[in-house]
């Protein structure tokens, strides 16, 4: 089984997703800035973002493919995925009425912080109102993309968030254009953008599955056996798999307490998800249907193939990303936002979120490959009871240190709390065998370490030794300056790494 070429496609979707989303939030920050109305438009997006991200980035699919896979015969695929689909349009259809009725509420329990101004809290009520309709388009559209990716078809289904960030992103240049101020009424039009993409989404879907022969009937739904084994899997993988988005409600909502607090998370959050999404979630995304189909027919031999390589994989462009987004934190975050309403004290601030944030990052990836070590296997139990911990010791530590550090301690409590999720997967899996830890992978993470050491203190010289430094009056010059540091790292990193034998091309090539 080949997992390079449809991680490939996988990643390289998600990375234009990624550059596109970057370019709507330099247009965000530099519309709206941090802290005040950006406050409450983050926070209005944080329910639907945050279902996305445990829905539609995989999560929901935990429980659907292993059941799918199963499947001997395309009509029982078929009929399998009716079930499942009519049964979730209605479970969606009622969550998002519940959402829209008492709104008031979760908004009180989402940002308790704003209560005591009136004119922002009741903005944020109304913009959740017109933003939540994106979760049961997005919830339909994961569902979709499960099959799709079951079938070999990566690259339709990691397009998807395209759409959302350039619905957005024409939304904004209007608004500039139009010289649209900052205030009510952008927000308005932005977060009604941001709605009607889950809608265009569900439609490329939907087409793309009736190509592949799978067409989803609207009926009153009855609890089959199908439905039974799905909703076993589902609500622990939700829980399990989403552990670091839940982890982020957390924080958001003890962020509400600080000004601006909430604008700082959200920037580093968007910096650090897009190494997150390129190998954590990629390499889910591609290991779960494959995994699957081996541990079916019992292929031993794939099954810690396919494992041993997602895991070296992961590690090897983890751990570099990890080292480069703390050495240039603070040039990242101001080379994209710092401009219009962002200010360098938001990018010094938001940088050092970016910072703790990027100590997690192997973390926060490793877990995602583990969990669907059990996920595969229909496991649920243990990385559920682990999430759960994760949670309560996120909220301790965030609680605790925010008393004295902010914000920063609602990120040291997010990455912490991942290193121990991560731990105890990594023990149970060695426990109940399905993971075997090597010398060769001990010697292997080594120099993974070495590597990205010695590449930072290629950046540490270029930034300190020489011309390449980001301090130009210049936005284009400082932005090319950054490509240039990461293209050489890179490189660096690179030929490293094939130095110290961690990457033979030959094999790449093959996949």
């Amino acid at each position: 089984m080949k997992i390079i070429k449809p991680l490939i496609k996988t990643s390289g979707m998600t990375l234009v997703s990624r550059v596109l989303g970057f370019f709507r939030d330099i247009l965000i920050a530099a519309s709206l800035g941090a802290g005040g109305i950006a406050d409450v438009f983050f926070v209005a997006m944080r329910f639907p973002n945050i279902f996305r991200r445990v829905l539609a980035e995989g999560t929901l699919n935990i429980s659907f493919i292993p059941l799918f896979s199963k499947k001997i015969t395309n009509d029982d695929k078929k009929i399998f995925f009716k079930e499942i689909f009519n049964f979730i349009f209605w479970i969606l259809i009622i969550i998002v009425c519940i959402f829209e009725l008492f709104m008031p509420f979760f908004v009180y329990f989402l940002a308790p912080g704003f209560i005591d101004d009136k004119e922002k809290f009741d903005l944020i009520i109304q913009l959740a109102r017109i933003s939540f309709p994106y979760l049961f388009f997005i919830s339909l559209v994961s569902l979709l993309c499960g099959v799709l990716n079951s079938n070999g078809k990566f690259t339709l289904a990691a397009s998807m968030p395209i759409f959302l960030n350039l619905s957005m992103i024409i939304t904004l240049l209007i608004l500039i254009n139009l010289n649209v101020p900052n205030s009510k009424q952008s927000v308005f039009y932005l977060t009604l953008s941001f709605s009607l993409s889950g809608l265009i989404q569900l439609l490329l879907c939907l087409y793309g599955c009736y190509k592949n022969g799978y067409i989803p009937s609207i009926r009153i739904p009855n609890i089959s056996k199908n439905i039974k084994n799905f909703l076993h899997l589902c609500f622990p993988a939700i829980v399990a798999g989403g552990v670091i988005q839940i982890n982020i409600l957390i924080g958001t909502i003890i962020a509400s307490f600080q000004d601006s607090a909430v604008s700082y998370l959200y920037y580093a959050d968007r910096i650090y998800q897009l190494p997150l999404a390129l190998i954590g979630i990629s390499i889910g995304v591609v290991l779960l249907p494959q995994l699957s189909i081996a541990i079916k027919s019992e292929t031993k031999n794939n099954i810690l193939t396919l494992q041993d390589k997602s895991i070296s994989l992961a590690l090897l462009l983890a751990i570099p990303a990890s080292f480069g987004l703390m050495f240039l934190s603070y040039d990242i975050i101001s080379v994209l936002f710092e401009r219009g309403f962002f200010t360098s004290e938001h990018s010094l601030a938001t940088s050092r979120a970016l910072m703790i944030f990027a100590a997690g990052l192997p973390a926060f990836i490793s877990i995602k490959i583990f969990q669907t070590l059990f996920f595969a296997r229909e496991n649920t139990k243990k990385p559920l009871e682990y999430a759960i911990y994760s949670m309560i010791l996120n909220a301790l530590i965030s609680i605790i240190l925010f008393r004295n550090i902010g914000y920063m301690g609602i990120a040291i409590g997010t990455s912490i709390s991942a290193w121990i999720n991560l731990a105890l997967l990594i023990n149970e899996s060695i426990k109940q065998k399905i993971y075997f830890v090597k010398k060769s992978a001990l010697i292997q993470l080594l120099k993974i370490v070495v590597a990205s050491f010695l590449m930072i203190i290629l950046l540490y010289g270029l930034k300190n030794f020489t011309f390449l430094s980001i301090n130009s009056i210049s936005e284009i010059v400082n932005f090319l300056t950054l490509i240039v540091y990461v293209i050489i790292g890179i490189i660096f990193y690179g030929i490293l790494c094939v130095q110290l034998k961690l990457i033979e091309l030959n094999k790449i090539l093959e996949g």
